[in-house]
């Protein structure tokens, strides 16, 4: 069979790589992926393939190959100025920063960032995302929805006080008109913070039975604020953005007249208490009390480590000697990988959890099999995607390759994560039809 320009057409390819490997088990080296018309057929080891007739053989016995990623918190909207210099300690300046940045974009500028956020994350070798869609969300879901990205867009709400109710109103009167799931992007609900939303804000999102997202635990000032109403947050809100109102309680989950009580109030509790035993994921926690540690408590949360940020704003070794996702993992929360904005990376051409797998590699020795089970799996869980688009099989989403050397899959995979070059598609995903739902 022939092309009209006399090019033969193959229907079927086979494609020969250094290694396969994904974390729901797959581990060849070497591999081979048997393709037909750019769906995977079958992969695994050269003899459990076998011989194909008529296939083209692609080479890529230098690579390792894989799955793609999951980045389960980013905001794609802040990818418009490209990485700042690193945040530092003063969260009020950077937050100041952001607010201003946002204040002067058009919808078209929120658009070309979102855009262009969503060809950054193809370049790192993301097919999955969980995307914190600013005000107004129609830019970030509208240009989700014809990427070929798949995941959640989480529309952002803020109300404290007397703003809960029109944070609530905002949130219904919006989510009405988009519907939950559509080409493979669903739209989800994020109260952006306790310190940002008050009980209501939160209870609403929870009743909406849409997939939950916020930022927790982020900053030490959170805890502060949280417990005794003072520092900077209280200032950036009172001062700098002007919603401090006398409806706030602090804490605003706990009205006991005990301080002792109030300053034991956890923002973790509070924030699953408001939304009555709802799943959430949540972003950063990098300062959790070990009584949140509790198995119950993390039945709920799919945590989103997300390492480089947590750098950039100084919420990393050695000020943080251990970030508290290894005790969360083992006490049974979900814990995956996520990037945050643009703003924080420190890789100006792709935002990838690749570079995040690399620094916790590199800087904490971790085990590159639990990375990428964080990478794809956990992410998929997180974001109730089907394990199935992260694993070498006929629904993988994407299959990248990265270059590596090594004797086995397991060591391909570490030392490809100590260099710094970038994945490139063997399959690239695929945008899906306005009406697939991909779950």
């Amino acid at each position: 069979m022939t092309a009209t320009c006399g090019e033969p057409v193959h229907k079927l390819q086979l494609i020969r790589a250094g290694g396969l490997l994904d974390a729901a088990g797959t581990v060849a080296s070497p591999g081979v992926v048997l393709v037909e018309f750019g769906r995977v057929i079958t992969a695994g080891s050269p003899e459990s393939v076998g011989e194909v007739a008529d296939a083209k053989i692609i080479d890529h016995t230098s690579d390792l190959l894989m799955p793609g990623l999951v980045n389960a918190h980013c905001h794609l909207d802040l990818s418009g100025p490209g990485p700042w210099p690193p945040a530092g300690d003063d969260y009020r300046a950077w937050v100041g920063r952001v607010r201003t940045l946002r204040a002067a974009a058009s919808e078209e500028d929120t658009r070309h960032a979102v855009r262009r956020g969503i060809q950054l994350s193809l370049a790192g070798g993301t097919t999955c995302i969980g995307d914190i869609a600013g005000q107004p969300p129609a830019a970030s879901i509208e240009e989700l929805r014809l990427s070929p990205l798949r995941g959640t867009a989480f529309v952002e709400y803020f109300g404290i006080g007397s703003g809960q109710r029109r944070a609530v109103e905002a949130m219904y009167s919006q989510l009405a008109a988009w519907p939950v799931d559509a080409s493979g992007i669903r739209v989800g609900v994020s109260p952006h913070a306790p310190y940002s939303c008050g009980p209501d804000v939160y209870a609403a999102a929870a009743a909406t039975g849409r997939q939950l997202s916020t930022h927790l635990a982020e900053t030490r000032l959170e805890a502060e604020f949280l417990k005794r109403g003072v520092g900077p947050l209280r200032d950036m809100l009172e001062h700098d953005i002007g919603v401090w109102n006398d409806e706030i309680q602090i804490p605003w989950g706990d009205d006991s007249s005990d301080q002792r009580v109030r300053e034991s109030q956890s923002p973790l509790t509070a924030v699953l208490n408001s939304m009555h035993g709802a799943a959430v994921l949540c972003a950063h926690m990098n300062y959790m009390n070990p009584a949140d540690m509790d198995p119950e408590l993390m039945a709920n949360i799919r945590l989103v480590y997300c390492p480089r940020a947590s750098a950039s704003f100084g919420h990393a070794p050695p000020e943080i000697e251990v970030h508290p996702w290894r005790a969360l993992r083992d006490a049974g929360a979900t814990v995956c990988l996520g990037t945050d904005s643009l703003l924080c990376l420190d890789t100006p051409n792709r935002i990838s959890v690749l570079d995040e797998m690399r620094l916790l590699y590199r800087r904490d020795g971790l085990d590159p099999m639990i990375l990428l089970d964080m990478a794809t799996i956990a992410g998929a869980d997180a974001l109730a995607i089907p394990r199935c688009a992260v694993s070498l099989g006929p629904s993988v989403a994407g299959l990248m390759a990265v270059r590596a050397s090594g004797t086995t899959p397991e060591r391909m995979l570490a030392d490809a994560l100590t260099h710094n070059e970038p994945p490139s598609w063997v399959i690239s995903p695929i945008i899906l039809s306005a009406t697939h739902t991909a779950y």
